[in-house]
């Protein structure tokens, strides 16, 4: 009995002993867990308050600029366009017809009057003209007039049929207004004359023209200049509104006014035609003689 008293007392302490060991070794565990879990404790920082610097003793690093980046030129190949071949057609070009052939100055009477027609629009433009040996008279009646004389033998243009009239106002004559009337279709006539197709004309015609003149005693190519000469004395003439006065101490009636009578004749035959007539005839005359000018110049080029 009391041995088992013994050994129970025994167990006993052994018990509290491993109790007390198990209890130790859990708080040794502990420790060792908490050290690595818990950092250690902060070392303390030592606070440096931050020194101002002025402004003044600021450096300031210049800011670099950007560096730019090189333009990528991207090289493009000129297109060159396919040729084709093509065939040019060239028109063609009709030759220029050949001048119309001059007659013989003996035999120009046709050209003469055929040229006149296609100068006016009056279809009685021509009606007036001598039809016999044109070109001879109309060139000799022209040098004639270029020196203020009057040729009628060899004037190109047929005479008025009707005849010169006079009035008689107390004993004193004066040339009748309508006689004036005598001139007006032949005014009409060179009124209608085209002064570029007249010029025209005149050149086609030149070779017979200056045969006719140089038969005279004229050199080639001067009846131009003797045409302008012609023209002057034509507007030359005056031209008188209030009534002419005449006298009749023979045949053939003067001027009574000797200013008058000492006109050329050329210029007489200008005051018979009448104010109105001399006044209607002048710009054309100017006309062909502006025309007559610019053929003399482009002549001399």
């Amino acid at each position: 009995m009391q041995e088992n008293q013994s050994s129970t007392e025994t167990k006993a302490p052994m018990k509290i002993y491993a109790i007390g060991a198990l209890i130790l070794v859990s708080a040794v565990a502990g420790v060792i867990i908490l050290n690595e879990k818990t950092p250690p404790p902060a070392t303390p920082i030592e606070i440096v308050e931050p020194k101002v610097i002025p402004a003044a003793e600021i450096e300031v690093e210049p800011t670099p600029e950007p560096i730019a980046e090189p333009t990528k030129i991207t090289e493009e190949k000129a297109v060159i366009p396919e040729v084709v071949a093509t065939e040019i057609i060239e028109p063609e070009i009709e030759p220029e017809p050949e001048p119309e052939p001059l007659p013989k100055l003996d035999e120009s009477d046709t050209l003469a009057i055929d040229k006149a027609k296609e100068l006016s629009w009056l279809p009685t433009a021509t009606n007036h003209l001598n039809n016999k040996d044109l070109i001879r008279n109309f060139v000799t009646f022209v040098d004639n007039a270029s020196r203020g004389d009057l040729a009628a033998k060899f004037s190109p243009i047929l005479s008025p049929s009707a005849k010169f009239s006079i009035n008689e106002i107390e004993q004193e004559m004066y040339i009748d207004p309508e006689s004036y009337e005598r001139y007006t279709p032949y005014v009409d006539t060179i009124n209608s004359l085209n002064v570029d197709m007249a010029m025209n004309a005149l050149v086609f015609m030149t070779p017979l023209i200056d045969e006719a003149y140089m038969e005279l005693g004229y050199e080639q190519g001067a009846f131009a200049n003797t045409l302008g000469l012609a023209l002057d004395e034509m507007l030359q003439a005056p031209v008188i509104r209030n009534p002419i006065k005449v006298v009749a101490p023979s045949a053939m009636y003067k001027y009574a006014d000797p200013q008058l009578e000492g006109l050329s004749d050329i210029q007489k035959l200008m005051l018979r035609m009448g104010p109105d007539n001399i006044t209607k005839l002048r710009p054309k005359l100017q006309q062909i003689q502006g025309a007559l000018e610019q053929l003399k110049d482009k002549a001399q080029d």
